[in-house]
């Protein structure tokens, strides 16, 4: 028996017996949203923007990190309905396994407490209530005070749950209203995460808005931003950009923040490779291989291996498959469907065969659900993913430029396994690399709210600065002697 899923949130939008609905098949379920017409999404953007008018531009930064708090502790409840229901449908439009979408999500918006979003205020403007009012410069003369936009317009990803929340907090603390566009390949949380901030402050959740429509058809909602956050492949943002208008209503120039098309890896320093050290690398690792699947832009492609330890690439290959076959008990790999299973398939045969032809080794589970390619040639692969990772030795961080050069422009987290003694210079390189976030092995995926996401701030790309100077007219000789001149000169 198929169940409907209302996968909307539209503050002030009733439906009525003659609406028709956008449906997004998932296993034994569907996902429905309503499709508005553009008088209705119009009358919703003007809704959207009122209630931040009325409402959430009054609250101060500090009421609104309160309420934000209070509707993630709610997800954090062990006894959490909107948990519940999040695991229970989200897998049957994932294909991922529930222990791994309860796990994921109870780490992932543990990160948005109300302490971690303080941090993230005080990290990135040093003074919050500059989003109040009128506040002290730090270094400058006068007073500066930080506006955000009225309406963002998220468009979302579906690779990996829960990441709307991020664009959604981040519009929230700089009060802004928003309407996001959930991804039909995980159509749930979003609307579900809307509804737990309703339950906290219904006032303060009727500025907030999400639902679904066609990538297609963004054009009609972008015409209503003053923003537009998108997530994506790069032909996803590349169809973002093109559907951006030049006009709308109101007729501003409105701006782009595009989170595209990434790549990540993992380093083991020579230092590290002790034998007894071997297990603990190798879960650490293995947990960011199985994380998602390797789905998320953090997750890693490769690991390389220092040369000049007590052990080398092929025996960290080898550990790594005994516990990445450990992790296929514990959390499955997710739902691979008919045309992403012949891709992956093709994906592995090829490399198989070039690994074999040049002296590698090759590891994989019974069921095809992960793959270990130990490859003696250094040159960066990307994966297929889906728990399929390369092992490759490295004889020295020098190396990496080169190696790496060839998707210089893609490269996101590096995770990193080395002493003290050494991290803050390997780090140096990783920054020369464009790499924008250094993480210890098994941390990929979970990234602290305060990270630098792509190399750019949270909060202060949403905003902009009103300067209120203070008189300085001493030293300027119009103003001392008017009869002379500006030069001096009668």
């Amino acid at each position: 028996m198929t169940t409907t899923h209302d996968a909307w949130w539209l503050p002030g939008f009733q439906p009525d017996a003659s609406a028709a609905w956008w449906e997004i098949p998932g296993d034994g379920v569907v996902a429905r949203a309503p499709r508005l017409s553009d008088a209705e999404l119009a009358a919703l953007a003007a809704r959207l923007r009122a209630a931040r008018r009325d409402y959430l531009s009054q609250l101060t930064v500090d009421a609104i990190v309160a309420r934000l708090g209070a509707a993630v502790n709610r997800w954090l409840d062990p006894f959490s309905p909107y948990l519940h229901l999040a695991c229970a449908l989200i897998p049957r439009f994932t294909g991922y396994p529930e222990p791994a979408v309860r796990k994921g999500l109870a780490g992932y918006l543990g990160s948005f407490r109300a302490e971690n979003l303080r941090r993230l205020l005080v990290d990135e403007l040093d003074d919050p209530e500059v989003l109040d009012g009128f506040r002290p410069r730090r270094a400058g003369p006068g007073l500066t005070r930080a506006i955000g936009p009225a309406l963002v317009v998220h468009s979302f990803a579906g690779n990996v749950p829960g990441l709307p929340a991020q664009s959604l907090v981040a519009a929230t603390l700089v009060k802004a209203a928003s309407l996001g566009k959930v991804a039909a390949d995980e159509p749930v949380f979003a609307g579900l995460f809307l509804r737990s901030l309703a339950d906290v402050d219904p006032r303060l959740a009727a500025g907030l808005a999400a639902t679904y429509w066609p990538g297609s058809e963004s054009a009609a909602a972008f015409r209503h931003a003053d923003l537009v956050v998108a997530y994506g492949s790069e032909s996803t943002i590349a169809a973002v950009r093109a559907s951006m208008p030049a006009d709308g209503d109101p007729p501003i120039e409105r701006r782009l923040i595009a989170y595209g098309h990434k790549l990540s890896f993992g380093v083991v320093a020579r230092e590290r490779l002790s034998t007894a050290a071997l297990p603990e690398l190798a879960e650490r690792a293995a947990y960011d291989v199985a994380r998602y699947d390797q789905q998320g832009c953090l997750s890693p492609h490769l690991f390389y291996v220092e040369a000049g330890g007590e052990f080398g690439a092929a025996e960290f290959a080898s550990a790594l498959g005994t516990a990445l076959d450990r992790w296929s008990n514990l959390v499955p790999r997710g739902r691979v469907g008919g045309e992403e299973r012949a891709r992956v398939a093709e994906h592995r045969r090829q490399a198989e065969f070039r690994v074999l032809t040049r002296g590698g080794a090759v590891q994989g589970g019974n069921q095809d659900d992960w793959r270990v390619l130990y490859d003696p040639d250094p040159a960066f692969s990307a994966s297929c993913l889906n728990r399929t990772i390369w092992v490759k030795p490295l004889r020295d961080f020098s190396e990496l430029p080169d190696l790496v050069a060839p998707v210089r422009r893609y490269v996101q987290t590096a995770a990193v396994a080395a002493d003290d003694s050494r991290i803050v210079e390997i780090a140096d390189l990783m920054a020369q690399l464009g790499i924008d976030r250094v993480c210890p092995l098994g941390q990929m995926g979970d990234p602290p709210v305060t990270w630098h996401h792509d190399g750019r701030f949270n909060l202060l790309d949403f905003l902009r600065f009103t300067d209120l100077e203070p008189e300085n007219a001493a030293g300027r000789w119009e103003f001392s002697h008017p009869d002379r001149g500006v030069l001096g000169q009668v």
